[in-house]
């Protein structure tokens, strides 16, 4: 008898400030280096960012913020709590984030140790396009990333 797996009902919605302190406790769960409190609401005040929460229930499960300007974006930050990784949500969210933008092309920097992050932005689409050197601020390289939507 084969297993079944019951499908997640998920739901979206606009980041917003009151929900920071909800997201700073994945951003830390994940990051080696997560944003901060004001990092989140800066970006989050700034009228060019898109953010927005994923949702199970009640629970928020992950965030994405992007800076969109035209039809140009770059993806901040994504993030998908440990406990429901790896179940299709992080693309989920992506796609939803590019439904909502009408942007034709996303960048994004990542850590050069980040593996797991480059395999998922590949999955997604995403092609290395350069490196900036000691771009972090413990002076890790970031490999760029950029995605061309078919809009």
């Amino acid at each position: 008898m084969k297993p079944t797996t019951k499908p997640i009902n998920i739901s979206f919605r606009v980041f917003d400030v009151q929900d920071i302190d909800d997201v700073l406790a994945i951003e830390r769960l994940v990051y080696k280096i997560p944003w901060n409190k004001a990092k989140f609401t800066h970006s989050l005040n700034n009228p060019n960012i898109l953010a927005y929460l994923i949702f199970k229930d009640n629970q928020i499960l992950g965030y994405s913020i992007a800076l969109c300007v035209s039809k140009t974006a770059d993806l901040l930050n994504i993030c998908i709590h440990p406990d429901y990784q790896y179940q299709g949500l992080g693309q989920k969210l992506f796609d939803y984030q590019l439904q909502t933008s009408g942007v034709k092309e996303i960048f994004i920097e990542v850590r050069v140790s980040n593996h797991s992050a480059l395999l998922f932005y590949k999955k997604l689409g995403f092609e290395v396009i350069n490196t900036r050197k000691k771009y972090y601020s413990d002076s890790e390289d970031a490999i760029i990333l950029r995605f061309i939507t078919d809009n």
